[in-house]
């Protein structure tokens, strides 16, 4: 006689078993227990499948050893009958007493673990906070930098632009003496004359260039003024933002633990 257990069978366990196993997973524990009744019912049907075929009793001078039944699957179906009747009663009493205190069945969560997860998250929060400020310091560092390097550099440049000039007004006054002493009286004030216009000419045009540099520079720094506010304010706003998303999930943890933990809060109505 086959000793392999039927097609139908095989379909029966695996039935029961993914149907324990998918109710085993809810948060209700109503279902919890459901799964968990399934789910031994699958398990005591796949042992009593393990011991072949049926036989005689398994008592010695009553049944041949050949014909006997295998009496190891049903002692542990025996007990799994037993433990899984204790572990019905334990739900059905958790269940009972959570609908009694709080009106549903559901699982919470562990405090200690949603506590857990919150600091992480807060940590987490903290250090994206630290490296805002962070990256804004170097941000700001940098534009310091280029400003002053671009003061420095626009410094030089007037430095050198006054040199030329006092170089020119130099090279006309010794243009000028050199003149001077080959020319009459007459031609000595004409001579002054032009060379005083030409060097007032010169003067006017060095202070026009530097006026338009200092112009420049003036807007460089506002821009750069303008642009530190900014990413300021954007900085002040992301943090802003984040540690009200922050105390608003700790304030709801916190009302969370406090029904959790008092009794009189939960499912009076």
């Amino acid at each position: 006689m086959n000793d392999t257990p039927t097609v139908l069978l095989i379909v029966v366990i695996g039935v029961l078993v993914a149907a324990g196993v998918t109710l085993l997973l809810e948060r209700s524990l109503t279902r919890i227990l459901l799964g968990v009744i399934l789910l031994g019912n699958g398990v005591n049907l796949m042992i009593l499948s393990t011991g072949g075929t049926a036989g005689g009793p398994p008592l010695l001078g009553f049944t041949p050893p050949e014909e006997m039944s295998d009496p190891l699957p049903q002692a542990m179906i025996l007990t799994a009958i037993v433990i899984t009747l204790g572990v019905t009663a334990f739900l059905l009493a958790m269940a009972y007493r959570s609908w009694q205190l709080q009106g549903h069945d559901e699982v919470q969560d562990d405090a200690e673990d949603r506590r857990i997860a919150t600091g992480g998250e807060r940590r987490r929060a903290r250090q994206y906070i630290r490296a805002q400020k962070r990256a804004l310091r170097r941000t700001i560092r940098a534009q310091r930098s280029a400003l002053e390097a671009q003061i420095d550099a626009q410094d030089e440049l007037e430095e050198a632009q006054r040199a030329v000039i006092r170089e020119q007004i130099a090279q006309a006054r010794r243009d000028l003496e050199e003149r001077l002493e080959d020319a009459d009286d007459e031609a000595r004030a004409r001579l002054l004359d032009s060379q005083a216009a030409d060097a007032r000419a010169a003067i006017e045009e060095a202070r026009r260039r530097v006026r338009e540099a200092r112009q420049e520079l003036a807007e460089h720094l506002r821009t750069d003024r303008e642009n530190e506010r900014r990413l300021r304010r954007e900085l002040r706003q992301r943090i802003r933002a984040q540690k009200q998303q922050l105390r608003a999930s700790i304030r709801a943890e916190r009302e969370r633990l406090a029904r959790a933990e008092d009794s009189d809060m939960q499912g009076v109505d």
